[in-house]
């Protein structure tokens, strides 16, 4: 572990950019429904974005999937509103560690009523203070050429954006964290 960042506390107090508060924690197995109704709430082109396919109902392994976290390999900050039980799944970043466990890929998704509020702004500094704290050396995504609201964030985030290659559908953004 890095001595150099310290871990957030959970779960971590928000506001959007309009003052909303909303509260962020990693993500629960008994956030399962939440989990698929945020995905289900999303536009196609939110969720192709996301997923860099088209979807329609995410399948129970899917879910489960996403819901599977370790907090060290596997890491997933959900932005909610609302009180337990009836919290809402407004945001989701999450990283995975790549096979060497020095790097993690990230990914960033906030429905779309709550895009362009600052949500993914400090999902990410969350996500990525995590990932340090961990000992990832980088993180990076990787982010649909056309996604240039995504491309606009991760430049914002300090990533570093490496051209498109001709052909390719996505771009690289990539940041050094220790």
């Amino acid at each position: 572990m890095s001595a150099r960042t310290k871990s957030p506390q959970w779960p971590h107090q928000e506001r959007t950019c309009d003052g909303v508060e909303y509260h962020v924690r990693p993500i629960v197995k008994d956030d399962a429904a939440r989990e698929r109704e945020f995905i289900l709430s999303l536009s196609p082109e939110s969720r192709f974005q996301r997923f860099m396919h088209a979807i329609r109902e995410p399948s129970d392994e899917l879910i489960a999937h996403l819901i599977d976290i370790d907090s060290h390999s596997r890491m997933a900050l959900v932005a909610l509103i609302g009180k337990p039980p009836a919290e809402r799944i407004i945001g989701v970043a999450r990283y995975a560690a790549d096979a060497d466990g020095k790097d993690c890929e990230f990914a960033i998704t906030v429905a779309d009523d709550w895009q362009c509020r600052g949500i993914g702004m400090n999902l990410s500094r969350l996500l990525f203070e995590h990932a340090a704290h961990e000992g990832f050396r980088n993180i990076y995504g990787h982010v649909l050429n056309d996604n240039q609201r995504m491309i606009e964030l991760a430049e914002s985030l300090g990533l570093r954006i490496e051209p498109a290659i001709p052909g390719q559908a996505t771009i690289r953004a990539t940041r050094r964290l220790n």
